[in-house]
């Protein structure tokens, strides 16, 4: 009887091992779609679902306490306390504010999270109704340029404080949310001991491990020019990967594009011809704002910027005619199986 039990259990061992139990879940947060899938070869697969309905709240959370369009969030009420105000944070709102404020640095401002203004005047902001009928004016520009920069908001390490400068100073961490969004999920799934998983918010993607049949997770870029096509293919494992796209907002005045990135330096939308950046990073929230940053700086000083980074890579795309586009990654990007 020991014998055939012993028997038994080494014929159905690999059977037994094969079992992996695997959850995808779709929900909506921060105004945009969310998807977690995750894989476990422990858990049963309703533990697996109750897992992952636990790591969607923390996006939910973040939505909370980062977005504009919520009056209660701690960003509104930061950005309605009075200039020079304190205003406590939670650790999380902190994070995100230091970690953006770190990025417009890293890019020399190119990606700004107080551009609102000028995001405004172009008639891309939450309070422009129509497209423009005619270009804001060299003043106006200039008006709005003067509460646009990093250097009016100030933070305070210790007690997690931080205020504007100026009353026409306003901060949204729109750039970088989503992304951190992605991130606090697969925190709170690796803290559960989830060690194989896909979280994305919006496009912004973060994973780890490998898939259910033990492949990287691959994921789509779109292609700027088509909706249904991909760019490429990226092949994800233990890193983050966002987008920043022209595609999404964009008019077409006096027989020209107008996108909704904006240059801080000029006041105006990007003038380079770039239409998306995809980076791949170990953080989606770092990879989230940096994408941003990028599509201003253009891919000269953008890839160079790249290649003095640790850990990062880029694929830029630009337009070189009506429906033509140039493609060109970082030098390290290729290690993730760009396709084709």
């Amino acid at each position: 009887m020991r014998r055939s039990a012993l028997l038994i259990l080494v014929l159905l061992g690999p059977m037994l091992a094969g079992c992996v139990a695997h959850v995808e879940i779709h929900d909506a947060v921060m105004g945009t779609t969310m998807k977690v899938e995750a894989v476990s070869r422990s858990m049963s697969k309703d533990e697996l679902n109750k897992v992952v309905l636990e790591a969607i709240e923390a996006a939910k959370k973040a939505d909370r306490l980062l977005s504009l369009w919520k009056p209660d969030s701690e960003i509104s009420r930061l950005n309605r306390a009075k200039p020079m105000e304190w205003v406590a944070l939670s650790p999380e709102t902190y994070e995100v504010l230091v970690q953006a404020l770190e990025v417009s640095k890293q890019t020399d401002g190119a990606f700004d999270i107080t551009v609102g203004p000028l995001v405004e005047l172009w008639g891309f902001g939450p309070k422009s109704a129509t497209v423009p009928t005619e270009l804001p004016s060299d003043e106006a520009v200039a008006a709005a340029k003067a509460f646009v920069g990093r250097e009016h908001i100030v933070v305070d390490a210790n007690s997690k404080r931080a205020y504007r400068d100026a009353e026409g100073v306003e901060i949204d961490l729109g750039g970088i949310a989503q992304g951190y969004a992605a991130d606090q999920v697969l925190k709170v799934l690796e803290a559960k001991g989830i060690r194989d998983a896909l979280v994305e918010v919006g496009g912004e993607t973060v994973a780890i491990g490998l898939t259910e049949t033990r492949e990287p997770w691959l994921v789509g870029v779109r292609h700027p020019n088509v909706m249904t096509k991909l760019l490429t293919t990226v092949e994800l494992k233990d890193a983050a990967l966002a987008t920043s796209g022209d595609y999404f907002n964009v008019y077409e005045l006096g027989g020209r594009l107008y996108s909704h990135i904006i240059d801080p330096a000029t006041g105006r939308p990007i003038a380079n011809n770039v239409c998306s950046v995809t980076v791949i990073a170990k953080n989606c929230a770092y990879a989230d704002a940096l994408a941003t940053g990028l599509m201003v700086l253009g891919p000269e000083k953008g890839l160079k910027l790249v290649e003095s980074l640790d850990g990062v890579e880029a694929i830029f795309a630009w337009r070189t005619g009506k429906d033509a586009i140039e493609v060109k990654a970082s030098t390290g990007a290729r290690q993730y199986r760009l396709a084709p």
